[in-house]
């Protein structure tokens, strides 16, 4: 994803969606506009980029994610990365992650950073 525009991780407001498993994932997306909301979009916080050597790559993290109280009837099936700035036509998809299947049914979902991968990395 992570397309035009620069997105510096530290400053920028970095938000999560959760995204249906029926929607129709494209890296060629410029916008947020093809990622109907579920729940309330979160804003990152603690982020860190972590450059790996021994490895490679440049690791994303932050603090976990949880959405509260998400109403029932869909089901999640990816979580979206994005810049934020002012509404989804102007928001820039960084990432996307494949989640396992989980219907809504008005509890909470919690997405934690993985210890060593983070929320994803780019290879370098």
């Amino acid at each position: 994803m992570q397309s035009g525009g620069s997105i510096t991780w530290a400053s920028d407001t970095i938000k999560a969606r959760l995204v249906a498993s029926s929607a129709t994932v494209n890296k060629d997306d410029t916008t947020m506009t093809p990622y109907t909301v579920i729940g309330t979009d979160q804003t990152l916080g603690s982020k860190t980029k972590t450059k790996d050597t021994t490895n490679d790559r440049i690791v994303y993290s932050a603090a976990a994610l949880t959405w509260a109280a998400v109403a029932g009837g869909s089901t999640v099936g990816y979580v979206c990365i994005f810049k934020f700035v002012t509404n989804d036509a102007g928001s820039t998809p960084i990432a996307v992650i494949d989640v396992a299947d989980t219907a809504t049914n008005g509890g909470d979902l919690t997405l934690t950073a993985d210890g060593t991968n983070g929320f994803f990395y780019t290879q370098q």
